[in-house]
């Protein structure tokens, strides 16, 4: 695992507005290693970390970002992209979701945007807080 240039531009930001994360309900999705949910979390905010169901070794590596960073209040939850699983149903509103770097796999962008989606009906006023790295001049986000 890997901390990608945008999950340090994301917590920098998140630093940067911390006096804002206070109390807010933030999920992390794709978190991988989770610097930018560990930094919510260190910030005061009521974390959630999520990656992948079918990856296992994902949530091992958010478990242990956890443990590492004194953080046993986080939890970690396995919703993968564009499944509608029980885990996803039963999440709370989130006033922000983070996802840093996400946006890397074309044919992934449909399932990302299809699960932020499901999330902001459940919750208009949340906000996606996401970082992005252009890789490519044959596609893109937009």
């Amino acid at each position: 695992m890997y901390v990608w240039p945008c999950a340090v531009v994301l917590a920098q930001y998140l630093w940067f507005h911390r006096r804002s994360l206070q109390g807010k309900a933030v999920l992390e999705i794709g978190a991988g290693v989770s610097l930018p949910g560990i930094m919510a979390a260190k910030c005061g905010a009521e974390v959630i970390l999520s990656d992948s169901s079918e990856l296992p070794h994902c949530l091992e590596i958010c478990q242990q970002s956890c443990e590492m960073n004194d953080l046993p209040q986080v939890r970690v939850l396995g919703l993968t992209w564009g499944h509608v699983s029980q885990d996803l149903l039963a999440l709370p509103s989130q006033d922000i979701i983070l996802a840093s770097d996400v946006f890397f796999e074309p044919e992934d962008f449909e399932d990302i945007l299809t699960t932020v989606y499901f999330l902001m009906q459940k919750n208009p006023e949340v906000q996606l807080w996401s970082t992005y790295q252009v890789r490519s001049a044959d596609w893109s986000l937009e």
